[in-house]
């Protein structure tokens, strides 16, 4: 018999939840501090509010792991109607505490409903992809054991790799993300830094993965990055790319050359998703990026 499968995610997944098709799914949103004041997801809060909040008046913002009683609330509607929850994390190497928290869950119910905690590895549309990768394979398998399903969800973490351009590492730098020196990279040497989060990297951080002068360079050693990983796992074709931008009006051209290349390679599906408040923080204006699942 099918297990019945709730998913809770968290919103820096860089989807609509229109874009999500499965159900039995809760997104829960970040609180995001902005000069001191808590704001979560909404019509009125969004990317391109903090993101032009960045550029009129250099606001400071950062946000705050899921509060443990959002996710126990969202469990304590659903888990009478399922036979398993998964929870899809964000990178425990970003955020110990996020992932601490889902343990923390898990452990209070694991006399109650099975729960799979999956680190992701990812963040933004990482996480994201991911979640895409598992509803796919809960929509396709039926009779699987919790121990079978938990096998898969690792298997599209290992195969999910993301790629991002980032022109100023510095909202990295002051949300926690990345180190001083990395953040000081892209200014002092006047270049365009590439950064990126492999699924196959057990520590699940942000790596600097190459660098340009210029947006069309950065952009083809993207799509080189992608075919050599293809290579590397041997994958002829991408299963789905997801697709980040609109942080702002900046880098619009470029961020759609990017989208074009990627389409021009062999791939399943293509998601083109939404910039939300949580990852305006680190991203920053002008940012975009690219992940996909082999």
């Amino acid at each position: 018999m099918k297990k019945k499968i709730f998913v809770i995610v968290g919103d820096n997944l860089g989807l609509s939840r229109d874009q999500i098709d499965y159900e039995d799914l809760e997104i829960i949103k970040f609180p995001t501090i902005v000069d001191g004041k808590e704001y979560r997801e909404s019509e009125e809060y969004n990317a391109n509010w903090l993101i032009s909040k960045f550029e009129k008046e250099n606001v400071v913002a950062k946000s705050s792991t899921l509060p443990q009683k959002d996710i126990v609330d969202a469990i304590e509607r659903n888990y009478r109607n399922h036979d398993l929850i998964i929870h899809v994390v964000m990178s425990s190497g970003l955020s110990s505490a996020s992932w601490k928290v889902a343990e923390n869950v898990r452990k209070q119910y694991e006399d109650v409903i099975p729960i799979i905690n999956v680190d992701s590895r990812q963040a933004a549309n990482g996480v994201g992809s991911v979640l895409l990768g598992i509803i796919d394979i809960i929509k396709n398998n039926d009779d699987l054991s919790t121990e079978e399903i938990e096998k898969l969800c690792q298997q599209v973490v290992e195969n999910t790799c993301t790629y991002y351009v980032f022109p100023d590492l510095n909202y990295l730098y002051k949300g926690g993300r990345i180190g001083r020196a990395q953040s000081l990279m892209g200014s002092l040497l006047h270049i365009i830094p590439i950064v990126g989060m492999m699924g196959d990297d057990p520590e699940g951080i942000v790596s600097s993965l190459g660098k340009g002068r210029t947006f069309k360079q950065v952009n083809n050693q993207i799509i080189n990055l992608i075919k050599k990983k293809m290579e590397e796992k041997s994958a002829s074709k991408i299963k789905r790319a997801v697709f980040l931008s609109g942080y702002g009006e900046k880098n619009k051209d470029v961020a759609e050359e990017l989208i074009e290349k990627v389409k021009a390679l062999p791939c399943d599906d293509f998601v083109l998703g939404k910039a939300g408040l949580v990852d305006a923080v680190y991203c920053g204006p002008g940012a975009y990026g690219v992940s996909i699942l082999l």
